[in-house]
């Protein structure tokens, strides 16, 4: 089994290596993932949190003459910051999906879109536009091997966060992951975790589950007459059913999930703080 050691570079295939990021939490399981994709020419995806030993261990696994160029599948604050001294450290090129990003300190050397590629010696990356999970999320395609590399759009072992105060979009992730599960993929490298192997059953099981936890907001609204955010999230998971750091973020899937169903003509409501119910 590759390794998942914080700072040890595991080869995953012929052109995808991973290092993972000394980052371990509720929200980044083991660490975040970078990815280097490329043997003579090196794409970085995702740098991780600005970790000098953590750089280090990109330039090292790769040389820092053949990283050619940094990609970001998005801007949330365990992806990027690595992103500025990599790059000074290589003289790579910067890749993002937006040209700039509030509270973000890079300025990309190219805007990428959707159906952009990058195209390597040995590979190419193709870009997809992947928002839910976050606005400027993209998604990179290794058509050579057909592996996914998803950012946080679809994770191993957890799944993703949906925080509507940060731009997360329960609708709009709906349909990004079945778009997703289209995809013709023999593997999914996730942003946290381990290479998943059967991506299929992987997006089944997150479909499934946003669909079920969408119909249990449904039914404790109709049981209550209406609820707040913080007194569905005590139903769903019991008063003793949530380490205290992953409530918060139990309270943003349930606020998600109602926007969803707000604009599906179902329920009223307004605020995570107000009282929403049955239309």
């Amino acid at each position: 089994m590759p390794d998942l050691t914080p700072g040890v570079p595991s080869a995953l295939s012929p052109l995808v290596r991973r290092i993972v990021a000394r980052n371990p939490g509720p929200f980044t399981g083991p660490g975040t993932n970078t990815y280097l994709v490329g043997i003579d020419e090196v794409a970085v995806i995702d740098p991780g949190p600005d970790d000098k030993g953590h750089v280090d261990a990109i330039v090292g696994a790769s040389m820092k003459e053949r990283v050619r160029w940094v990609l970001l599948t998005h801007t949330h604050p365990d992806h990027w910051p690595a992103a500025k001294r990599l790059v000074k450290s290589t003289g790579a090129e910067l890749l993002m999906f937006t040209k700039r990003e509030k509270g973000v300190d890079l300025v990309p050397d190219r805007v990428i879109k959707e159906g952009d590629t990058i195209e390597g010696s040995e590979f190419g990356l193709e870009v997809l536009h992947t928002p839910g999970h976050a606005p400027n999320h993209v998604c990179f395609l290794l058509e050579e091997e057909r592996m996914l590399f998803t950012g946080d759009t679809v994770l191993d072992g957890m799944y993703s966060v949906v925080n509507p105060s940060r731009g997360g979009d329960m609708a709009v992730y709906m349909k990004t992951l079945e778009r997703l599960k289209k995809l013709r993929l023999r593997g999914i490298a996730p942003g946290h975790g381990d290479v998943i192997e059967e991506p299929k059953v992987r997006l089944d099981d997150y479909i499934a589950h946003r669909r079920q936890r969408e119909q249990q907001v449904l039914r404790l609204l109709k049981k209550r007459d209406g609820a707040k955010v913080v007194e569905l999230v005590g139903d769903i998971y019991g008063n003793d059913g949530l380490p205290p750091e992953l409530v918060e973020a139990a309270g943003w899937q349930v606020h998600a999930h109602l926007i969803k169903l707000k604009a599906d003509g179902k329920v009223t409501g307004t605020t995570a703080k107000a009282a929403w119910r049955v239309a």
